[in-house]
Protein backbone atom coordinates (compact mmCIF):
# COMPACT_ATOMS: atom_id res chain seq x y z
CA UNK A 1 0.00 0.00 0.00
CA UNK A 2 2.87 2.35 0.71
CA UNK A 3 4.17 2.07 -2.86
CA UNK A 4 0.70 2.72 -4.26
CA UNK A 5 0.28 5.70 -1.94
CA UNK A 6 3.67 7.11 -2.95
CA UNK A 7 2.99 6.57 -6.66
CA UNK A 8 -0.50 8.04 -6.82
CA UNK A 9 -0.82 10.60 -3.99
CA UNK A 10 0.11 13.57 -6.21
CA UNK A 11 -2.07 12.39 -9.11
CA UNK A 12 -5.49 12.72 -7.50
CA UNK A 13 -5.73 9.22 -6.03
CA UNK A 14 -6.35 8.71 -2.33
CA UNK A 15 -5.15 5.58 -0.57
CA UNK A 16 -6.63 4.72 2.81
CA UNK A 17 -5.89 1.71 4.95
CA UNK A 18 -8.50 0.54 7.41
CA UNK A 19 -7.28 -1.43 10.39
CA UNK A 20 -9.60 -3.75 12.30
CA UNK A 21 -6.86 -4.80 14.72
CA UNK A 22 -8.34 -5.39 18.16
CA UNK A 23 -5.31 -3.73 19.78
CA UNK A 24 -6.53 -0.35 18.60
CA UNK A 25 -4.74 2.86 17.81
CA UNK A 26 -1.61 2.32 19.91
CA UNK A 27 -0.81 -1.03 18.30
CA UNK A 28 -1.59 0.14 14.77
CA UNK A 29 0.38 3.40 15.02
CA UNK A 30 3.34 1.51 16.45
CA UNK A 31 3.24 -0.98 13.57
CA UNK A 32 3.01 1.79 10.96
CA UNK A 33 5.93 3.69 12.50
CA UNK A 34 8.05 0.55 12.83
CA UNK A 35 7.65 -0.18 9.11
CA UNK A 36 7.90 3.44 7.92
CA UNK A 37 4.37 3.58 6.53
CA UNK A 38 2.97 7.07 5.97
CA UNK A 39 -0.33 6.42 4.19
CA UNK A 40 -3.44 7.33 6.21
CA UNK A 41 -5.08 4.57 8.23
CA UNK A 42 -8.53 4.57 9.78
CA UNK A 43 -8.72 2.64 13.04
CA UNK A 44 -11.90 0.54 12.92
CA UNK A 45 -11.42 -1.49 16.09
CA UNK A 46 -15.15 -2.18 16.47
CA UNK A 47 -15.46 -2.99 12.73
CA UNK A 48 -18.22 -0.44 12.19
CA UNK A 49 -16.87 0.65 8.78
CA UNK A 50 -16.03 -2.92 7.81
CA UNK A 51 -19.62 -3.98 8.49
CA UNK A 52 -21.01 -1.03 6.48
CA UNK A 53 -18.95 -2.19 3.49
CA UNK A 54 -19.81 -5.86 3.97
CA UNK A 55 -16.24 -6.92 4.74
CA UNK A 56 -16.16 -10.47 6.09
CA UNK A 57 -12.39 -11.07 6.02
CA UNK A 58 -9.08 -9.41 5.28
CA UNK A 59 -7.40 -8.27 3.24
CA UNK A 60 -10.15 -6.59 1.26
CA UNK A 61 -9.60 -3.92 -1.40
CA UNK A 62 -12.13 -1.40 -2.68
CA UNK A 63 -11.74 1.09 -5.50
CA UNK A 64 -14.11 4.01 -5.09
CA UNK A 65 -14.48 6.60 -7.83
CA UNK A 66 -14.73 10.37 -7.36
CA UNK A 67 -18.51 10.13 -7.14
CA UNK A 68 -18.22 7.76 -4.17
CA UNK A 69 -19.32 4.67 -6.11
CA UNK A 70 -17.54 1.36 -5.51
CA UNK A 71 -16.25 0.44 -8.96
CA UNK A 72 -14.13 -2.58 -7.97
CA UNK A 73 -13.64 -4.85 -4.99
CA UNK A 74 -11.36 -7.76 -4.25
CA UNK A 75 -11.06 -10.17 -1.35
CA UNK A 76 -7.69 -11.71 -0.57
CA UNK A 77 -4.16 -10.75 -1.50
CA UNK A 78 -4.10 -8.33 -4.40
CA UNK A 79 -1.06 -6.83 -6.14
CA UNK A 80 -1.73 -3.11 -5.98
CA UNK A 81 1.65 -2.48 -7.61
CA UNK A 82 0.86 -4.58 -10.71
CA UNK A 83 0.89 -2.99 -14.17
CA UNK A 84 -2.74 -4.09 -14.67
CA UNK A 85 -3.85 -2.20 -11.55
CA UNK A 86 -1.89 0.90 -12.63
CA UNK A 87 -3.59 0.79 -16.04
CA UNK A 88 -6.99 0.45 -14.37
CA UNK A 89 -6.35 3.48 -12.13
CA UNK A 90 -5.10 5.52 -15.10
CA UNK A 91 -8.31 4.67 -16.98
CA UNK A 92 -10.43 5.80 -14.02
CA UNK A 93 -8.49 9.07 -13.83
CA UNK A 94 -8.97 9.64 -17.56
CA UNK A 95 -12.72 9.09 -17.20
CA UNK A 96 -12.86 11.60 -14.36
CA UNK A 97 -11.10 14.20 -16.50
CA UNK A 98 -13.03 13.35 -19.64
Amino acid sequence: MQRVYDTWKDKGVAVLGISIDGGGETVVKSYLAEHGYSFPVLIDQRMEVARQFGVRGVPFTFVINREGKIVARSFGPFDLASPAFATYIEQLLAQARG
